[in-house]
């Protein structure tokens, strides 16, 4: 069974709804999701540009945003943000969602290796240490260049367009509401908030403004100084965190 939510999908998933910005459907049959997304890449070309629908799908395996695009599906990883869409077909999405990573399991007795030599074992550990600290240097250095990266948006220019969109993206975002959690919050007037839950209030606190705009098949905020957050689905993710809205309290 798979969790489903869509975001701007009628009941058929066959239809733009603007007004349904996040629709929890539940746990899908893989037959279910099939007859799902087999009816999403059927949207008017224009009504998908225009309201830009998902799917979010959670498996075994993973977590994916399914967008469509000239009939086919684009599929991005929620926990490998910066990696760019995949187009994929229903069966290779199946498969991915039940992938599960699995390590060989330990060994027995029998299959112990031979002790080694005192001055052989540290040896080795050494040069398994040193292997390691590069590892993790070579990583950090793409990791940050990966974030870093600046991606190209698209602004839009439809003034009728951006104020629609500010007032869909307007709200409070956060990490989660412990000390130590990140907020964001997104104003209808083009300003944008970001800080830090302290003990005694926020921290690490700054203002910026932003633009709308779009890259990937992504809807963004592209901002002055903090570079780009995106939408996925009803959420924001920046430098690869993901940031759920907080509904108000009834």
């Amino acid at each position: 069974m798979y969790r489903v939510t869509t975001s701007r999908l009628g009941p058929d998933a066959r239809r733009i709804n603007p007004t349904s910005e996040n629709m929890d459907r539940g746990e899908l049959s893989a037959a279910d999701l099939t007859v799902l997304l087999d009816a999403f890449v059927e949207i008017d070309p224009a009504d998908n540009e225009e309201n830009d629908p998902s799917v979010v799908v959670t498996g075994r395996g993973a977590k994916l945003i399914i967008r469509t695009s000239r009939g086919r599906l684009q599929v991005y990883d929620v926990r490998d943000h910066a990696a760019p869409a995949a187009e994929m077909t229903v069966p290779g999405i199946l498969a991915r969602l039940d992938k599960v990573e699995t390590t060989a399991p330990f060994p027995t007795d029998d299959e112990q290796p031979p002790p080694t030599a005192p001055h052989r074992g540290i040896a080795f550990a050494m040069l398994t240490l040193g292997l390691i600290l590069n590892g993790y240097i070579l990583y950090s250095v793409f990791y940050v260049e990966s974030v870093n990266k600046k991606v190209e948006v698209k602004l839009l220019t439809d003034a009728d367009e951006v104020k629609a969109k500010e007032a869909v993206l307007a709200g409070t975002y956060a990490t989660g509401a412990k000390v130590g959690d990140r907020v964001i919050e997104v104003a209808a007037t083009g300003q944008v908030r970001f800080y830090e839950i302290g003990s005694k209030g926020p921290i690490n606190d700054s203002k910026d403004s932003y633009r709308i705009g779009r890259h990937d098949g992504l809807l963004c905020l592209t901002t002055a100084e903090s570079g780009v957050v995106d939408l996925v689905g009803d959420t924001l993710v920046y430098y690869k965190d993901i940031y759920q809205r907080r509904r108000p309290s009834p």
